[in-house]
């Protein structure tokens, strides 16, 4: 299967997800970087759970972590 960047920067830019808004920010090499609304752990939490539940999530093998 082919990276899916476009499919996950779809799914959370300008997205509000458990009170969470998403703006993508940037990709660099293979990492995406999105500011959120609400700056902790919770917010990559939310965003992983959102990328397991759609439709390729369980086909896709990703990292979600928390940046400062």
């Amino acid at each position: 299967m082919p990276l899916k960047r476009d499919f996950v920067k779809d799914l959370l830019h300008g997205k509000t997800i458990d009170g969470i808004t998403y703006e993508y920010v940037k990709t660099e090499q293979m990492k995406m970087y999105f500011n959120t609304s609400e700056e902790s752990e919770r917010a990559a939490s939310v965003a992983k759970a959102a990328i397991k539940k759609s439709e390729l999530g369980p086909a896709l093998f990703f990292m979600v972590e928390y940046v400062k």
